[in-house]
């Protein structure tokens, strides 16, 4: 009945393993989807902002892939019973749980100072304004699609003349022209901090939420892997059984107990033996 309860609680932790790894793969795919798209973001308006700020979604991103490589490994290992292979699953996962883990701690350290950093790159970028095209159409994409003006407000254009970007009403006057009667009067500073914040918080959230998923899948794996031990042991533990009692169980035919004696039978010829004549 041992060896039966043993076959049984190991083929539920293979089927829990594979369902965590399927799990796994959703996970993987919730990653690459919350790293790409905030990489996504951060790429719009990437004049204003330090490189290093790119750092935690593109680590989200090749978690996310080596997530897909892992699972499929687990997978492999749980269904052909191997050691070694729901070991270096589970070694793999706790590799890619410190890496989440990272990103995370890194995602909420950006905040720190992010105002100061951001007030001067996006006063450096406006500075060149109308010299650079580069840096006139990061400032126009900023200002028209967060609805703002200047860093901290509109005064930062020193009154003017203001981009169109920055007009809020635009009126038709003669001559089916245009002219901007109204204009943003919030900056973008704080428009720009609620993104990088909220960004930070949607990396930091997801990357632990997924993290503790990932924690159970390494608890599983070991205890897959010392079930699988447990099992090889006892499967040689009764091999070797079998064969001693093959071996010590063997006598001899005739010699099982030596106080015994056969009776001895002699057979009588059926014709007379010819002798040769002697010369």
């Amino acid at each position: 009945m041992a060896a039966t309860h043993l076959d049984v609680g190991l083929r539920c932790i293979k089927y829990l393993l594979c369902a965590v790894n399927s799990l796994f793969v959703l996970t993987g795919v919730m990653i690459i989807s919350v790293g790409t798209t905030i990489y996504a973001v951060y790429e719009d308006f990437r004049h204003f902002l330090d490189p290093s700020y790119f750092s935690p979604a593109t680590l989200l991103i090749v978690v996310g892939a080596l997530v897909f490589l892992i699972a499929f490994f687990g997978c492999c290992g749980a269904i052909k019973e191997s050691t070694c292979m729901v070991l270096v699953f589970a070694v793999s996962l706790s590799i890619v749980l410190i890496l989440e883990v990272a990103a995370a701690i890194s995602a909420y350290a950006l905040q720190d100072g992010i105002k100061n950093a951001l007030a001067d790159r996006m006063n450096a970028t406006m500075q060149r304004y109308g010299h650079n095209s580069e840096a006139t159409g990061a400032v126009n994409f900023m200002q028209s699609r967060l609805r703002c003006c200047g860093v901290y407000g509109a005064e930062d254009w020193r009154g003017g003349p203001y981009p169109e970007s920055c007009c809020a009403w635009v009126r038709v006057v003669d001559n089916d022209e245009t002219e901007c009667s109204a204009v943003y009067q919030d900056g973008c500073i704080g428009r720009m901090m609620m993104i990088v914040e909220r960004s930070a918080l949607n990396l930091g959230t997801g990357a632990i939420a997924i993290a503790l998923i990932q924690f159970t899948g390494i608890m599983f794996a070991c205890t897959l892997g010392r079930a699988i031990r447990r099992q090889k042991t006892e499967r040689e533990r009764r091999k070797w059984e079998l064969r001693r009692s093959l071996v010590d169980g063997y006598q001899p035919l005739g010699k099982t107990d030596p106080f015994v004696t056969f009776p001895v039978v002699y057979m009588q010829p059926s014709e007379p033996l010819k002798t040769a004549p002697v010369s």
